[in-house]
Parts: C-alpha cells; structure tokens; sequence
C-alpha cells in the first residue's frame, strides 16, 4: 500500500532499518528539492507507522486494518498534519499550539500518534520556539514529520533534534524511465523537465500541467527586447504581473544562472533552459559577467523579501526587478 517512488527506494529501506532495528526517532527531517515527493514519503510512513499489522517484513502497511482503512478514508484519529492557512506562507503559533496540545492526548488506535509538518522551514522564530520544547521531551509515542525543500532555514535547534533523510534531485535512468512514461502530447523530453524542475520528478510533470514553462519563454523573449532596448520597461512589468511573483523571480534566477554558464562558455550540458541556448545567447552580449551576478544576487534578495513579507506589492519588486537590470545594461 505504500506510494514510494524509484527515487526513493533507498531512503525507504534505511526507514525500515530505524523500524526494524527498534530505534525510530521522534522526530524526523526530511528534505530535498521541490517535487521530489516528501509529503507522499512522509504519509506512506505515516500510514506504516498506524498500521495495526504494521508490516515491516513486507516493507508496507496491510492496507486492510481498521487503522488502514481510517488512513485511506482521510479521517484517522491519530494523524496530524498542519500546513499554512492562508496567504501569509507562514504557519502560525496557534497551529503549534494545536499540535502541542494533540501528541500530549493518548492515542485513539494503537500506540503512536503522528504529525506531518509541511513546509517545517515556514515557522518563525516564535513557532520554532514553541515547538522545541515538544522536540526536546517528546511524548514517548509521538513521532513528528517536519519536511522542507529548504532545510537550513530551519533553526539549527529544531535540525539538530531531527534525525535527518536528505533526497538528492532525481537523475538516474531509471528516473527519468519513470517520468517518460508519464509524458503524454508534450514537446518536452524527459531529461529537459528534469533540468527545468531541480531534479523533482512531481515538479517536472507539474511544470507541463500548467503553463510555467510557457512563463518562462516570455521572460527570456522580453529581456532579449530589453537587450536591444526595443521595448518598454514599464509595460513589461504590467504584463508580467499576471505570471506571479513567485514564478518570475524562481525563473529569473534560472534563467540569470544560464546566462553566467554562458558568459563562462560552460557546455551545454550544463543549462537549465537548454531549449532557449539560442535566445540566451543573444542576451548575454548586452551584460558583462560582474552585472549579471549583481542582478542574480538583487533578484534572490526579493526573492526572499517576497517569501519573509505578509503583505507586499507584485508589481512594484517587479518594476524594481527590471530597473535594476536596465541599469546593468546601460552601464556596459
């Protein structure tokens, strides 16, 4: 019954190891790129874990207990899980709170009681605070999940009471079988999703769900009109407002480091966006090395500054965003 994926194989049997050799942590960091499935590992654990067979010979849970069937209906007593709520991207204290309160109450079914925190790295200050102490005198049948695509924003008090399962990007062969397989009516290879998604199997088939990869293509053709100065800086900014934040300034990023590979006349075997080589190489010309690095480096600052504020203005990073590199071009 369990949904692990190829990629995860070996982290799965080193679970299994903790579980057969009777020392399963209370708490457990799991962390790696986006896509790479950590929320589906966590509740096949989690699932395992709750099983009243609870089978560790056969690597999965029964699937038939009424533990089981409590998990597959979504409503089992003894799991937990909080994510954030709203907007905000932050998970609040009262969630913490709440989870506190619940591992502290006997069991409903069995002997454990599981709690699955994701993203773990969109706690505060305070709510890492607040969890530590559950970190450092857990109840003794509480087992915690914290997942985070970006483990060292943790506190390294909260890293340093989890035992750790890293997942590298997926990139074997048998990866990339897995996700040819999937592909169905789209352009794109296996190994050009892989690339584009950070080695994250899940990000990559979301990436062709929705329309990130067409994003990108506009971002990459209109700083080639801003190479050339044969467009409007500020109407660029307007229509890129609809794309979201986010997208731009992941894609930027990616899109900045291929063009520093290029400048370097690194391979390209070593592109992100191998498919736009072409059109990038027509933007490197208008940057020296050094603007490109103060733009990559101004962009992951309101990167973070969008992931750290409540509340902030899309269009207003963005025109900052634009200015800044129109700047660099004129300074060369």
């Amino acid at each position: 019954m369990s949904k692990i994926y190829p990629w995860q194989n070996t982290q799965w049997q080193r679970f299994q190891e903790m579980q057969q050799q009777n020392r399963l942590p209370n708490a457990i960091l799991l962390s790696g790129p986006e896509g790479i499935g950590l929320k589906e590992f966590a509740k096949s654990a989690a699932m395992q874990l709750l099983c009243q067979s609870n089978q560790i010979k056969t690597n999965s849970a029964c699937g038939i207990c009424k533990s089981c069937l409590l998990y597959i209906a979504g409503n089992h007593p003894d799991l937990y899980s909080i994510e954030p709520e709203d907007s905000s991207r932050q998970l609040k204290i009262a969630q913490i709170r709440g989870l506190i309160e619940y591992v502290t109450l006997k069991s409903f079914i069995g002997n454990r009681k599981i709690v699955i925190i994701e993203p773990a790295d969109a706690m505060n200050r305070a709510t890492a605070n607040a969890l530590l102490k559950t970190l450092e005198e857990p109840p003794s049948q509480s087992m915690l999940f914290l997942l985070s695509n970006i483990p060292s924003k943790l506190p390294i008090t909260i890293r340093s009471r989890c035992q750790q399962i890293y997942f590298k990007p997926a990139h074997t062969n048998a990866d990339i079988d897995w996700l040819q397989s999937k592909l169905v009516d789209t352009k794109y290879s296996a190994e050009t999703l892989f690339r584009l998604s950070g080695g994250g199997p899940l990000r990559a088939l979301s990436l062709i769900e929705g329309e990130q990869l067409e994003f990108r293509i506009i971002l990459v053709k209109d700083l080639k009109l801003m190479s050339i100065k044969s467009c409007d800086t500020v109407q660029i900014a307007a229509n890129w407002q609809a794309l979201g934040i986010d997208n731009i300034l992941n894609w930027l990023m990616k899109i900045i480091l291929d063009l520093i590979r290029l400048k370097l006349q690194r391979e390209r075997s070593h592109l992100i966006n191998v498919d736009l080589k072409e059109d990038l190489q027509d933007i490197v010309n208008s940057l020296d090395l050094n603007s490109m690095v103060r733009n990559y480096n101004f962009v992951l600052l309101k990167h973070q500054q969008s992931l750290s504020l409540m509340n902030y203005n899309t269009l207003s990073i963005i025109e900052e965003v634009l200015f800044y590199w129109n700047n660099s071009e004129m300074e060369n």
